[in-house]
């Protein structure tokens, strides 16, 4: 049977300075969804990137006296760096300052050109140049203000190419009944304010910055942000352009194509992004996942407040696994979530240290305390908490294939609370003691085998830490997959490891 092929992106993200958490929650994410893919069979693609063109990018280099291309290199190198820090395994890294990327931005401006998706015309409206994004009426604060990003925006009047964006009001309709953007609440702000309202047709060309991908038919124009940027998601896959093509893998009908961005450009990648790939005659994602933001004690992080948090700085204190932890787990994407020292140190001391890790040790401690590291394998398929082992695997893959990460998460740790109130509730130091050998085995059998399943399920999370857990319990990481558990596959060595996993901060 053929594997089918998974496919997740992240937004390319804008190098006008260093990555913070924010840009780190999208791309944990994305990551641990696709390890999970890989540990379910699928082959998979995982993308990210930088989007390097545009006005703002071309000030900025002008600022520190370097050309754009030399600014963005710079800035670029910093992402690399916290995504090899982060355990991020992407399968490429786009930015589109590539050769092929310029190539496929303008073959599919000329499609849509030659369509006349895409005609000249002028263009006048409210310009936000920190958001590279023309602003609608509802993102106005006291006719000066972008509602967002709270900076002054721009009057904008000047020759460019539009998006026929207003063609298209069916087709979002009937697209919005579908199940394709997540959550429920963003489908609402996008229809309610934007798709049944009147429908703009969109600017996709500048003429008074040229740090961008030049129009072939009509060089003076460089290519907006968003035709620009939006097209990463299949240039990277070769569509246009010289380089390998991978389209027939990976935007394909045997394909599951997910989303991530965060809610601040929804609209661009709910209304803009399906118009133009309906436009190029190709498929839709299956979801868009659009997730909240990460507040500061309930305030949006920006650099005027002060509250801005650097990932380098948290996983080079903390770890990388502590970090993925809590971005996976405490921050549910349906929703805004807070980051504080306080919180982080909470959830790591409650969820690692004192049920994870501690259920490893002590269960590893008795199995070298009463059998000499050797654990004793005997039939406990009839027991109630093997059976719980079995749903959580059941119920952890249920809510990974819907992409609820934070929910999949508190499965396996429900089950390492199971297995501590197991342990006190059965007391196998009295076993032990009471010389009930047969009793004690099973207890120490089943418990081993739950811990195997805990581990394996937070796999895709703890990308550091899995190795020491299955050593500790003594089993190769490599011999372990979702097939193991079901007639016990796995062969289990002595045990002799006593390291303590996860020290309480």
């Amino acid at each position: 049977m053929k594997k089918k092929n998974f496919y997740v992106t992240t937004p390319i993200y804008y190098p006008s300075g260093n990555l913070h958490i924010g840009h780190s929650y999208t791309t944990t994410l994305a990551d641990v969804i696709c390890r999970y893919k890989k540990e379910d069979g699928f082959n998979t693609f995982f993308l990210t990137g930088s989007d390097e063109h545009g006005q703002k990018i071309e000030l900025k280099a002008k600022e520190n006296n370097l050309e754009p291309k030399e600014y963005v290199d710079n800035i670029v190198a910093n992402f690399k760096y916290l995504w090899k820090l982060l355990n991020i395994d992407y399968s490429k890294f786009i930015r589109t300052t590539d050769v092929d990327h310029i190539e496929s931005v303008q073959n599919i401006f000329s499609v849509l050109l030659e369509k006349d998706l895409i005609y000249p015309s002028k263009y006048k409206g409210e310009y936000c140049i920190s958001c590279e994004e023309f602003l609608t009426s509802e993102q106005i604060i006291d006719n000066k203000f972008h509602s967002v990003c709270k900076k002054e925006f721009v009057m904008f009047e000047e020759e460019s190419y539009m998006l026929r964006v207003s063609q298209f009001k069916k087709f979002l309709i009937d697209l919005f009944k579908k199940d394709f953007l997540e959550p429920e609440n963003r489908k609402k702000e996008m229809l309610n304010n934007f798709i049944n309202n009147e429908l703009e047709d969109l600017s996709v060309t500048r003429i008074n910055f040229s740090w961008g991908v030049q129009v072939l038919e009509d060089p003076k124009h460089v290519i907006y942000v968003w035709i620009d940027a939006l097209s990463n998601y299949i240039s990277a896959l070769g569509y246009k352009n010289n380089s390998t093509n991978l389209m027939n893998d990976f935007w394909s009908e045997n394909t599951e194509i997910l989303q991530i961005i965060g809610k601040e450009i929804t609209r661009f990648h709910s209304i803009y992004w399906p118009i133009i790939l309906k436009s190029l005659d190709l498929r839709m994602p299956n979801k868009i996942l659009s997730h909240g933001w990460i507040l500061s004690k309930n305030d949006k992080m920006s650099k005027s407040l002060n509250n801005v948090i650097d990932p380098i700085s948290v996983i080079k204190k903390y770890s990388s696994d502590a970090l993925r932890f809590y971005i996976s787990y405490n921050l549910p994407t349906y929703k805004d979530g807070n980051f504080t020292d306080e919180l982080f140190i909470e959830s790591f001391n409650t969820n690692l240290a004192n049920n994870v890790g501690n259920l490893i040790s002590r269960t590893s401690n008795m199995i070298i305390k009463y059998f000499d590291g050797l654990v004793p394998m005997v039939d406990m398929s009839n027991e109630k908490l093997y059976k719980k082992g079995d749903q959580a695997i059941y119920n952890f893959k249920k809510h990974m294939d819907l992409y609820n990460v934070s929910e999949a998460i508190d499965v396996a740790l429900k089950l390492g609370q199971e297995c501590n109130k197991y342990i006190e509730d059965v007391k196998p130091w009295d076993l032990q003691k009471n010389n009930k050998i047969e009793e004690l085995k099973k207890v120490i059998s089943l418990l081993h085998r739950n811990i195997l399943i805990l581990i394996y399920l937070l796999k895709p999370i703890l990308v550091e830490s899995t190795k020491k857990m299955f050593e500790q319990v003594g089993v190769d990481i490599d011999l372990i997959n979702f097939k193991s558990f079901e007639n016990n596959d796995y062969k289990v060595n002595k045990i002799s490891d006593r390291e303590i996993i996860f020290k309480r901060i």
